[in-house]
């Protein structure tokens, strides 16, 4: 129980870190497809290049968000979808109204009885990979925190 206790206070304490971090990242207006486009450069230096399926639009997007908490929050996605769906693809669609970002993947999916839960600190889907696949699943916690924000 100690132990248990102690990692929801790690997990608290990402989750305040990532509030502090968006609340002081001011909006900006920034172009998605750039920053998507620095976001695959970033994971594919981390060994992961034949992994990402992604083309840069020709036309600017652009949208007002706090582009630090943005970043972090669809790489940590990204990423996601890499280490555990074997190649994530990236589709970016949109108009003046609206922009979608959509990250799909190859893996086997996610089992419908575990869908709700894994947003929540801590959670893996796979309790037999835990010990071979990096992560101690906050990723999608802290990225589900900015986006919500």
């Amino acid at each position: 129980l100690a132990d248990l206790e102690e990692l929801d206070a790690i997990a608290d304490s990402a989750i305040v870190l990532v509030r502090e971090e968006v609340s002081q990242d001011s909006a900006k207006t920034i172009d998605i497809g750039t920053l998507l486009s620095e976001i695959v450069s970033d994971v594919s230096d981390l060994g992961h290049a034949g992994a990402l399926d992604f083309i840069e639009p020709e036309d600017a997007m652009t949208i007002k968000a706090a582009p630090l908490a943005l970043k972090r929050a669809l790489r940590n996605l990204i990423l996601n979808a890499v280490t555990h769906g074997k190649k994530a693809h990236i589709d970016l669609t949109g108009d003046d109204s609206e922009i979608v970002v959509t990250i799909r993947d190859e893996g086997p999916g996610i089992p419908q009885e575990l869908i709700g839960r894994v947003f929540e600190p801590f959670f893996r889907v796979d309790l037999a990979r835990r010990k071979s696949t990096p992560g101690v699943g906050l990723g999608l916690a802290i990225a589900k925190e900015i986006i919500e924000r």
